[in-house]
């Protein structure tokens, strides 16, 4: 065998190796590299996000109660800690950080307090110990003398609210009045710390999406669906099943996510119609001439939640495309991607990015038909105003992704007309974003009865617009 050969064989069986191993670990992990990456992530928020989001919010001093016992949501970004993580902002460089209780990796913070503060937050010797075992932590900050004073405590987000009342109360008598004066919400504090991106949370993110891509492309084909005989039911525990094999499940608590029947040619129901499907009922059985869709997750490292969907048609004996009504309503839903893609970038306000988004289609004769988030009522909304028309609706929902799945309890700028809490909130440059949308189109074969086509992936915004993670849903998977 020459060399060239010889190499060309190496190739090939490191290649097949590398599958091997991704088939084992899908992002080829082991978990002592998982825990060094997660420990980069961490690192780099800190050293990179942290300066930035304090100064913009003009945060002079950051701290955040964690009990334990008790967790926090910012814990996913600090690690294992306990007590009172204090980070203080000298004016420039690097922000202090400070940990007084247990735990804390020396890369992430710089002082540590004593053991007996430690023990008096783990709750040893409750009612005996003197509130004089907090006078360093006291000390630490009127050495500091911040005229700010972030709190994670929050009527807004529950991910900036974390703090116990008894715990605020605690830390107000333990700082005592003046600096109690000082306190305000972490929320916009916290808000942009997270939803800040790094590089490394960056390349992570894209490795979860394009696993969660793999898995909706094997649960919509003949691997997973035989029709007239698999079940959504069916489907859903496969992938949880497989989830789990993957390492990254939701737990024993987790829910089946099933798929969402958006038109069937055989089956119906007498449920009142719902914008996010037609069919939803466990057993039901997936049929030649169904078309649907389905929204998976997946957790990567503990840290990262996904969220988005792709469609499919089961093929009926004999076809050899897909109905034409259906692939016209699914070629508009594409076709709205294109025309708003350009309108969204780092820099505006979700306000000013949804009125630019609802202007573009607009203008391309596309009907908005604004949603309040709850389905049938949603589906009321659409069947009136396309009532006497062929043009399609929309309706939009970009919001922020990321940490959490896409409901509210995601911090970030979102894009809708029921999130209109974050209208203020400008896309932050590299911020994870759900850019998920609906177009809706009467059907020939369902005069009436619209169909509302959800298009989603997870992206990233930055200052040139909307840059892909993964390859976007572009086309509809076929069953045969």
């Amino acid at each position: 065998m020459n060399k060239m050969n010889h190499l060309a064989a190496i190739a090939i069986i490191t290649c097949f190796q590398c599958h091997a191993a991704v088939a084992a670990d899908p992002v080829g992990q082991s978990l002592e590299a998982k825990s060094e990456i997660l420990h980069l992530i961490r690192r780099e928020k800190l050293d990179v996000v942290l300066p930035g989001a304090m100064r913009d919010n003009d945060v002079d001093m950051w701290i955040n109660v964690i009990r334990s016992g008790d967790p926090d949501p910012m814990q996913l970004h600090f690690g294992p800690v306990w007590g009172y993580a204090i980070f203080s902002d000298p004016g420039t460089g690097r922000i202090e950080r400070a940990l007084f209780g247990s735990g804390g990796h020396p890369d992430l913070f710089d002082h540590f307090g004593s053991d007996e503060i430690s023990r008096a937050i783990e709750g040893y010797d409750y009612g005996i110990v003197d509130d004089s075992v907090y006078d360093e932590l006291r000390q630490y900050v009127a050495e500091r003398d911040p005229e700010t004073i972030a709190i994670n405590s929050s009527d807004w987000l529950a991910i900036a609210d974390g703090m116990s009342h008894s715990q605020y109360l605690k830390l107000e008598r333990v700082l005592g009045e003046e600096y109690a004066r000082r306190f305000v919400s972490a929320e916009h504090l916290i808000t942009d710390f997270r939803s800040r991106r790094t590089q490394s949370e960056i390349v992570e993110f894209a490795k979860a999406l394009e696993i969660h891509r793999q898995l909706l492309i094997r649960a919509l084909s003949r691997e997973v669906i035989t029709p007239g005989v698999t079940t959504l039911e069916d489907v859903g525990r496969w992938v949880v099943e497989e989830q789990e094999r993957l390492g990254m499940s939701f737990g024993v608590d987790g829910y089946i996510p099933l798929p969402r029947i958006l038109y069937s040619a055989v089956s119906d129901t007498a449920e009142p119609p719902d914008v996010r499907w037609r069919i939803h009922d466990p057993r039901h059985v997936i049929q030649r001439g169904d078309f649907m869709t389905y929204d998976i997750s997946v957790r990567h490292l503990e840290y990262f939640t996904t969220d988005y969907k792709r469609n499919a048609y089961v093929f009926r004996e004999g076809e050899d495309e897909v109905p034409q009504s259906i692939k016209r309503a699914f070629d508009r839903a594409i076709r709205a991607h294109g025309i708003m893609r350009p309108h969204i970038r780092a820099g505006r306000t979700a306000e000013q990015t949804l009125d630019a988004l609802v202007a573009a289609l607009e203008a391309e004769g596309y009907l908005y038909t604004p949603f309040i988030d709850i389905g049938t009522e949603d589906y009321i909304i659409i069947q009136n105003a396309l009532a006497d028309t062929d043009a399609p609706g929309f309706s939009i929902d970009l919001h922020a992704m990321g940490n959490n799945g896409g409901s509210l309890v995601t911090v970030g700028a979102s894009v809708a007309p029921f999130r209109k809490d974050r209208f203020d909130l400008m896309l932050q440059e590299n911020t994870f974003f759900s850019f998920e949308y609906m177009v809706h189109s009467q059907l020939t074969e369902r005069p009436g009865l619209p169909v509302s086509i959800n298009i989603e992936g997870n992206h990233l915004i930055t200052s040139r617009g909307v840059e892909y993670l993964h390859p976007p849903n572009e086309r509809i998977l076929e069953i045969r």
